[in-house]
């Protein structure tokens, strides 16, 4: 009800607001007032979004979108990407299930602790912006129990060349049930100049995940939450597998890359390009007792303190040309460094690893095809991949609009899975693990007229796993492993949105089928989303609506579990879940640049008993009702 009043509250102030502005002056007695100009004033502001611009690292120019779609509403959440593949937890800033595959896309080698990357921003997040007027971006959304969401964007233009911004995004949500607070930090610095021949941009971003890991629900009270018993529908009376388990993970990374053009003749030219990439990552697992499902702690320990650090930096240099034959060759060296290591030991774990690359790229454009090649070849370094794409794509984008890609990558899948050393005597990593192998061809097909149509085929060799041995009291003791064997995967997604008058419905579904000897990457058959909604405009056309209802199904399936020590996922073999719906009934509204959202989640988790689950011991969210909105300010 809070949320219902505040939102009217906004609603109302501001359509007053524009109504006022729409009255008729000639009304003012004084008449002399009606003369009177100024030039700061909202009636002489000449607004033009073209702009306003924002391009990421591969110079890919979008104006600002400040519009009300059905994607934005899929898009307003906390990683602010769709989530259609992916299924929450009972908290926000928790880990995410993965209801598709898709292949780890560094080649590079990283820490590990793979479940954290969904809640990070990455560099392929990165945005450099070019406004004429100083922006702000506003975003708020309401949690789970004391605390909130927000993310406070500022950026404006020094001068006609230069840019910089300035970003902080925190989160604390305390959530329904024992020992699940979640917080997070990310802090985001970016600068660019851009001035006849010299392109440089900076970004710098610090993020911290701190994590209050419960282990999901222990047998007895899994029994209770799926017998839908009305005492426990307050969720904190259900007893976890961890009380006192906490999980800190913090990253910075500095991207640095300045690009000089020697030569521009003719609209070809020759550039120099150098990029800098520097990253610190570490995680922190503290246990201040030790439980049972992983075993006994090591000789004199009385905590669980496990603590790894990570470091790389890459450095790369780049040749890139353009000529009457190529519309642009690149070729380039790549020095990549990294150590890993365990704090508080001497020594190193993997000490001042030293690998290189070379790396190349085509790209031609022949009537309205674009052809693009590019290769990264390992010279030196043992945990290093190799990776070739091509990607032949139309560019019209107003007709009927293709795009091919076949992409081979080896990855490797975390150095802590090689090396890891826990307080708990029977979690200890000692091996060497193959880079994993994978083929994909992907095709997409779009017509605004029959929609978006995708088909994949993946060939996926050394796959790396975690198990458990659920026989034993050490249920939860992960165990590395790695399959020898070939994995093929087929997809098909077809997306379309249909609309009569008012009303619109938008479809998407994914089939997908794992041909594979043995249980490893298991996923549902059948994943789809459908959402039924109305789109008008009220209050004399000053505010944009859209109001409906959302449903997310997919077929049961042995889920993953997630295993909190190594922030990983476990594949399992004794519990499927899925098959029951999620329905959202929202309520979306636009006036001027601010967007609101209204949302009732999962409405129907009343009537569905305790059937709904994020993992075999996770639950998903229960029934409520959350506000927020996202305010773009010009000056």
């Amino acid at each position: 009800m809070r949320y219902l009043i505040l939102l009217f509250c906004v609603i109302f102030s501001t359509v007053s607001q524009s109504q006022e502005n729409n009255q008729d002056n000639s009304s003012n007695a004084l008449g002399f007032f009606n003369k009177v100009k100024d030039s700061m004033s909202i009636e002489n502001f000449q607004f033009d979004v073209n702009k306003l611009k924002f391009f990421g690292i591969e110079n890919d120019t979008i104006l600002l979108d400040t519009s009300l779609n059905i994607n934005k509403y899929y898009q307003f959440n906390y990683r602010k990407k769709d989530n259609f593949e992916f299924l929450k937890f009972n908290n926000i800033g928790q880990v995410y299930n993965k209801l598709s595959y898709n292949p780890n896309n560094n080649f590079l080698p990283k820490i590990g602790f793979s479940a954290n990357k969904m809640l990070l921003i990455g560099q392929e997040d990165y945005k450099f912006y070019d406004v004429a007027y100083p922006l702000t971006e506003l975003f708020f959304k309401t949690v789970y129990s004391q605390g909130q969401l927000t993310d406070a964007l500022f950026t404006t233009n020094i001068n006609k060349n230069t840019n910089f911004l300035l970003a902080f995004k925190a989160l604390r949500s305390l959530g329904k049930y024992q020992n699940s607070l979640s917080g997070s930090k990310h802090f985001r610095f970016g600068f660019s100049f851009i001035k006849n021949n010299f392109d440089s941009k900076i970004f710098f971003t610090s993020q911290k995940l701190e994590k209050h890991e419960n282990g999901g629900l222990n047998d007895t009270s899994l029994i209770d939450f799926e017998s839908g018993d009305p005492e426990f529908k307050e969720r904190s009376k259900l007893n976890v597998n961890f009380e006192d388990a906490v999980n800190t993970y913090q990253t910075r990374n500095f991207y640095f890359k300045n690009n000089y053009t020697l030569l521009n003749k003719n609209k070809n030219y020759i550039s120099i390009i150098y990029n800098l990439d520097y990253e610190t990552t570490n995680n922190k697992y503290e246990q201040e007792q030790e439980s049972y499902l992983y075993g006994s702690l090591r000789s004199g320990l009385s905590e669980v303190n496990d603590h790894y650090k990570f470091r790389s930096l890459k450095n790369v240099i780049e040749l890139k040309t353009k000529s009457s034959f190529f519309d642009e060759l690149t070729l380039g060296y790549i020095n990549y460094n990294y150590n890993f290591f365990e704090i508080n030991q001497s020594d190193e774990k993997i000490a001042g690893e030293n690998s290189s690359l070379f790396s190349g790229s085509v790209f031609k454009k022949i009537g309205n095809i674009n052809i693009n090649f590019d290769i990264s070849q390992k010279i030196k370094g043992d945990r290093i991949g190799n990776e070739i794409n091509f990607i032949l794509n139309s560019n019209d984008k107003s007709k009927f609009n293709y795009l091919i890609n076949l992409n081979l990558r080896q990855s490797h899948p975390g150095l802590i899975y090689d090396i890891y050393n826990s307080d708990y005597s029977n979690i200890n990593f000692e091996r060497k693990n193959k880079l994993t192998e994978t083929k994909s061809l992907n095709i997409k097909l779009n017509k605004k007229s029959i929609g978006s149509v995708s088909f994949s085929l993946l060939n996926v060799n050394n796959q790396f796993y975690l198990t458990v041995n659920s026989d034993i009291e050490n249920k939860l003791t992960p165990i590395a492993n790695q399959y020898n064997n070939q994995i093929n995967i087929i997809k098909f997604r077809y997306s379309n949105e249909i609309k009569f008058g008012k009303f619109s419905l938008d479809n998407t579904i994914l089939l997908q089928n794992v041909d594979q000897e043995d249980s490893i990457i298991n996923l549902p058959k059948i994943l789809a989303r459908n959402t039924l909604y109305i789109s008008e405009k009220i209050f004399n056309n000053v505010m944009d609506i859209q109001t409906g209802i959302s449903l997310k199904i997919f077929s049961k399936f042995y889920a993953n579990e997630y295993n909190p020590i190594l922030s990983t996922f476990h594949i399992q073999s004794l519990k499927k879940i899925g098959g029951y719906p999620l329905l959202d009934f929202f309520v979306n509204a636009k006036i001027r640049q601010t967007r609101i959202f209204l949302k009732a989640e999962h409405f129907n988790s009343s009537i569905s008993s305790g059937n709904f689950m994020s993992s075999p011991t996770s639950p998903y969210r229960d029934s409520s009702i959350r506000f927020g909105l996202r305010w773009n300010l010009f000056n």
